[in-house]
């Protein structure tokens, strides 16, 4: 592995971690039918809208201490907990399809298939996991993504046994 196998693999686990912040919007607003992309991130208790530089995963949270910078109500510890266990999940997906798979068996396509259909599976099953604990039901949507994902990940991968 060199610098460059390196940077990748961090860069696309940063990537992860937005990814992160998104599906929390995602586990949110999702069930009850809202939008997922307006109105923008905003604070539950006050409803003013973060800034840019607050919404930086992981780290505004600790930096703001996990509480609103504009009223100081807390912020739960579960938003930065989904944004690093998706930045992780990035992570092992990279490293597992690029860097542990035989390149010689697998097409760049199928293995780009193989990457995209994992972090999908992976993702979907978090936000399934977490509407679930929080309602006890699962929008259609995301059982779909994760069938798609999983028959996605199973064709792609599948020549590798």
């Amino acid at each position: 592995m060199n610098k460059l196998d390196l940077v990748f693999i961090v860069w696309f686990s940063l990537l992860g971690t937005c990814i992160g912040s998104f599906l929390n919007v995602v586990v949110h607003r999702l069930p009850s039918g809202k939008s997922l992309l307006r109105p923008s991130s905003h604070c539950p208790a006050c409803q003013h809208p973060i800034r840019p530089w607050h919404n930086i995963p992981i780290v505004s949270w600790l930096v703001l201490r996990g509480r609103c910078y504009d009223c100081g109500s807390k912020i739960s510890g579960r938003y930065p907990l989904v944004e690093a266990v998706t930045g992780l999940w990035f992570f092992v997906c990279i490293v597992l399809v690029f860097f542990t798979l035989p390149p010689a068996q697998l097409s760049p396509q199928l293995l780009f298939l193989g990457l995209v259909g994992l972090v999908l599976f992976g993702t979907a099953l978090l936000c399934a996991a977490l509407i679930w604990q929080d309602r006890k039901r699962v929008p259609r949507s995301i059982l779909w993504t994760l069938l798609a994902s999983f028959l996605l990940v199973i064709g792609a991968l599948v020549r590798v046994v």
